[in-house]
């Protein structure tokens, strides 16, 4: 039995979702370099790096700090693990930021953010929608791991 099989064995999801993303986490040697990572561990990083930036700060944290470079990748991990709402909410925040597609370096992502003091304010209402929840993340993360149980561990 894999590491990732016996994580989801756990009796309470969160727990599952945070003991599997300490499994996927020993792969990642750096901040932000998911090279040695398949696809589908890739899918699961992207909706924590999401998750994390919303919560603590909105979606202008998610852009405005390195997370921010994989805008593209984690609107296709929503899709990936059939989180709809979420995806019209992520969808609709990448197409309000200044330009597309969201440049993946910090620092051009930073510049155009801080041309007009009214981008900071872009995505309030759909930081407001994003806490909501109205799809089950945490449910919807467990199946498409459980479905692809294979590619994990």
């Amino acid at each position: 039995m894999t590491s990732t099989e016996i994580a989801l064995l756990l009796n309470d999801d969160k727990e599952k979702i945070k003991r599997i993303g300490e499994i996927i986490s020993k792969k990642v040697y750096e901040k932000d370099a998911f090279e040695n990572l398949n696809e589908f561990e890739k899918t699961f990083i992207y909706i924590d790096i999401l998750e994390n930036n919303v919560i603590n700060g909105g979606f202008i944290h998610f852009f405005f700090n390195s997370s921010g470079q994989f805008a593209h990748e984690i609107l296709q991990a929503y899709i990936n693990i059939k989180a709809e709402e979420t995806v019209k909410i992520l969808f609709d925040a990448i197409q309000l930021f200044p330009r597309n597609p969201v440049p993946k370096e910090l620092r051009i992502r930073q510049e155009i953010l801080m041309e007009k003091e009214s981008n900071i304010d872009l995505w309030d209402d759909l930081d407001e929608e994003f806490y909501k929840y109205e799809d089950d993340i945490i449910k919807l993360t467990i199946e498409f791991v459980r479905k692809n149980i294979s590619f994990f561990d």
